[in-house]
């Protein structure tokens, strides 16, 4: 027992060195994106509001209206802190080297996206230390991690709802009670949803619908469990979307309608990506191809899926909010019509804890043939 939590440990460790070292150089290398090209002029803009005090101005702000404003806001914040002068945006080609004036500014904020990402990898390997390395050297979650996007905040404090969640089932039973959940660390969850929510909306729907079996199973009919969970992640939610501020409902609707009217736009039409585009992405390290010499390898795709499949009856015996978490992840992939591939970072912390798991599955599996094996050789024979 003491030799696997020294392993554990050992691969835990590797994993947050591989994850610093491949964000850290992808932070350098890599050229702008499509959408740093909206979020950090607009980081700037909340800036000047901020520092300016105009906070009736920032509230009623609707620049990328669509997405809510915490990511954007914590930028903003870094370029205050650290005082780093707006470049010409002109001079900034999506694809092309920074500029040498724009280089603040990128490294700053890809460095907070960083960060983000770096914790995601090192909370997932308390789960399971395999699917913190898988989560270190994914070239997905490596680029979509080291560039100023949304989706390294919003990841990490989904992954803490989840862990924060699974406490309150697991506290609950440790109580011995009968009680379904344990209403402190599911209150944690239900405001770290609310947090997810506030900084990508995607993230707490797939993390919610997640959630939702286990809410229904075990809190059918105790309305504390329900207020326990609900309450903190709408207020949360709340409070952390200023935007919301004016006129709650009406702009939730607003903002909510924009992705299913966008998911149906001439621009998503017209790209044309197919049903199974996602599946395509899990099965092809592409990262590597756009950007050739960043990232260490691109081998993680040929393993994710076929061990998430071996390890998820392991996944949903053992953990299963994180099975739940997968499959959900998955379905809404297929499903949902825009197929960009940032939207893999939805669901690559739980395939990597599925093949996590897929991993030990094996392991256990081939040590079992081989004391069988071995068993068998000592049999004296008969005669």
């Amino acid at each position: 027992m003491a030799r696997k939590r020294i392993l554990a440990l050992v691969t835990l460790l590797l994993a947050l060195l591989a994850a610093t070292w491949q964000r850290a150089r992808a932070i350098e290398k890599l050229p702008p994106d499509f959408d740093e090209g909206i979020y950090l002029p607009l980081a700037y803009r909340y800036a000047e509001m901020v520092e300016g005090g105009r906070w009736g101005e920032l509230v009623a702000y609707q620049e990328n209206f669509e997405h809510p404003p915490l990511v954007k806001l914590l930028y903003a914040s870094e370029l205050l802190v650290s005082g780093t002068p707006e470049p010409e945006w002109k001079t900034v080609r999506v694809g092309r080297p920074i500029p040498e004036p724009a280089v603040p500014v990128f490294r700053q904020t890809r460095w907070l996206s960083g960060v983000m990402g770096i914790l995601q990898a090192g909370l997932i390997g308390l789960v399971h230390p395999g699917a913190a390395l898988l989560l270190a050297f994914d070239s997905y979650h490596v680029k979509y991690t080291s560039q100023a996007y949304l989706e390294a905040v919003p990841g990490l404090f989904a992954i803490l709802a989840v862990l924060a969640f699974e406490r309150a089932r697991r506290g609950a039973r440790e109580a011995g009670r009968g009680a379904p959940f344990q209403l402190a660390p599911l209150a944690l969850s239900g405001a770290l949803l609310g947090f997810t929510a506030a900084g990508k909306y995607p993230y707490a729907m797939v993390v919610g619908l997640a959630f939702l079996p286990f809410l229904v199973g075990y809190g059918r009919a105790r309305w504390r469990v329900w207020a326990a969970f609900v309450l903190p992640a709408m207020a949360v939610f709340v409070l952390a979307h200023p935007a919301l501020w004016p006129d709650p409902l009406g702009r939730l609707w607003a903002s909510v309608t924009f992705h299913w009217n966008y998911s149906h736009s001439e621009h998503v039409v017209r790209s044309a990506l197919p049903w199974y585009q996602p599946l395509y992405h899990l099965t092809h390290a592409t990262p590597t191809q756009w950007h050739k010499g960043v990232f260490a390898t691109g081998a993680t795709v040929w393993v994710l899926l076929p061990l998430a499949a071996i390890g998820l009856p392991a996944t949903w015996r053992q953990r299963p909010v994180w099975a739940a978490w997968a499959l959900v992840g998955l379905v809404f992939l297929v499903l949902w019509s825009t197929k960009w591939a940032q939207y893999l970072l939805l669901v690559l912390p739980p395939l990597c804890v599925c093949a996590g798991l897929g991993v030990s599955t094996l392991y256990g599996l081939a040590a079992s043939v081989l004391r069988r094996r071995a068993a068998g050789s000592e049999q004296p024979s008969q005669g």
